[in-house]
């Protein structure tokens, strides 16, 4: 057996131990916490089945669908988060790379001369080469795989980060929008009650002129109808910043946009009848936690391994001539193939810092998902719980406001028949506008419940 087959026999013998030993990877498995989620939630308890399809239409508002779909194409914050999700799904592109040989070619022609005070004092002379070098590490310990699972469930992070913010976006959009409307409803019943203050007021500048009325009643009648005009004005300006808001988030100058009022109130979208705890994993913000933490644990073994003896199997072949005519002479060949060993063998500590560092930031990211998990159960019982109870305040609401209203028009009647005085028609109809503005206030709330506990469950109640 000649020295070469001995040297190729013992490369090959290398390679098959390379690969026995890179089936392995040192540092923890991970395994993604399953005993965190409780079975279900306190709060759910109705007795409608879950809608289905995208959320947003549950509310029925054609003006809602469009703003959305606005929001998706020109939001900033979404153009933003795809920047970042782009450039993680490149970095996982720069990893997985690290698997395969690295193969570079070189070429060069140079005319040089070497010192004279050297053994190459021969003078000037040319010098010629073209080669290909090949480099590749053997990953006996999984430092590459540990490497990839982490810059992987890196880049998973960010993309859940990347719906996180486009759910933030259509959620900030459609209580902006929810918001904008109920103030349109508040305006047109401020509007009604305004006409109706002014004709009271104008009557009872007349009546008191000729003396049927007194002073006092004519000064309440322009007390109210003033303080009536002002809460419009405030009104109108609380609807003008909504409307402001929703031109931003749908990446559009404010000065240039403009929602008319539609007449009408979205529909409140019925809460589930049953919400497993599961759907909690699909959340963005949570889901982006748990990946962080798969990383996380990742970066224990890459911490290990990356002090633990390293093979690199370097390689050259191509032909190289002191003239460029002999380059393609068969005596021109190079070539060369082996191992090259590196072996850490003092490092100050550094193995176990980095170690130890690696097990501190698992532990930080556990206890980020942990908390971002309770968190996440706290706003579904919250949202739960709101659209629950707020739906008996809501009835309970509009009847009180209905009978606010019949008391005003018997007290007005009572108070034109000369039965009563104005003191009580004013605080009569002030006790129904109250009520009115109350319904449409648990309303609201309960509108931008059901927007919260979408949010909270990662974008509706079905898988």
């Amino acid at each position: 057996m000649n020295r070469r087959l001995f040297h190729l026999m013992n490369i090959r013998g290398l390679l098959l131990s390379s690969a026995l030993l890179a089936s392995c990877a040192v540092g923890p498995d991970y395994e993604m916490p399953t005993k965190e989620l409780e079975a279900s939630f306190k709060n759910a308890g109705f007795t409608t089945p879950p809608p289905e399809g995208s959320w947003w239409v549950l509310y029925r508002d054609g003006d809602l669908n469009k703003l959305i779909k606005q929001a998706d194409l020109k939001g900033q914050g979404v153009r933003s988060a795809l920047a970042r999700y782009d450039g993680a799904r490149a970095q996982l592109g720069l990893a997985k790379a690290e698997t395969y040989p690295a193969l570079v070619g070189d070429a060069f022609a140079n005319r040089q001369q070497d010192s004279a005070n050297t053994n190459f004092s021969g003078g000037s002379y040319d010098d010629y080469r073209a080669a290909l070098n090949l480099s590749w590490e053997i990953d006996l310990w999984g430092r590459i795989r540990r490497d990839i699972g982490r810059v992987s469930a890196e880049n998973e992070a960010v993309g859940y980060d990347y719906q996180g913010v486009i759910l933030s976006l259509r959620g900030e959009v459609t209580r902006a929008y929810l918001s904008l409307r109920f103030a349109d409803a508040e305006i047109a019943l401020l509007a009604r009650t305004e006409t109706l203050r002014r004709d009271a007021r104008n009557l009872m500048q007349k009546r008191f002129k000729l003396g049927a009325n007194s002073r006092i009643d004519f000064e309440r009648s322009v007390t109210e109808h003033e303080s009536v005009k002002a809460e419009l004005g405030e009104l109108r300006a609380r609807r003008g910043n909504f409307e402001n808001a929703l031109a931003v988030l749908t990446g559009k100058s404010a000065a240039g946009f403009q929602l008319k009022s539609t007449g009408k109130l979205p529909q409140i979208p019925t809460a589930p009848s049953a919400v497993p705890s599961d759907l909690l994993r699909r959340r963005p913000d949570l889901a982006a936690a748990e990946r962080r933490l798969a990383a996380a644990s990742e970066t224990i073994g890459l911490a290990i391994a990356s002090y633990l003896p390293r093979v690199t199997l370097n390689g050259a072949g191509g032909v190289r001539s002191l003239s460029s005519s002999d380059l393609i002479d068969s005596g021109s060949k190079l070539w060369r193939l082996g191992p090259e060993l590196e072996l850490p063998l003092f490092q100050g500590g550094r193995a176990i810092s980095d170690k130890a560092k690696a097990e501190a930031g698992y532990r930080e990211a556990l206890g980020i998902y942990r908390g971002k998990l309770l968190n996440a159960i706290r706003e579904t019982e919250d949202a739960l719980g709101d659209s629950r109870y707020l739906a008996g305040t809501s009835a309970s609401r509009k009847r009180g406001a209905s009978a606010a209203n019949s008391a005003a028009r018997l007290t007005r009647k009572r108070y034109t028949s000369g039965v009563t005085d104005y003191f009580e028609v004013v605080d009569a109809e002030r006790t129904a506008l109250s009520e009115e503005r109350a319904a449409l206030s648990v309303d609201l709330a309960r509108a931008l419940a059901s927007t919260r506990l979408i949010q909270a469950l990662g974008g509706g109640w079905t898988r």
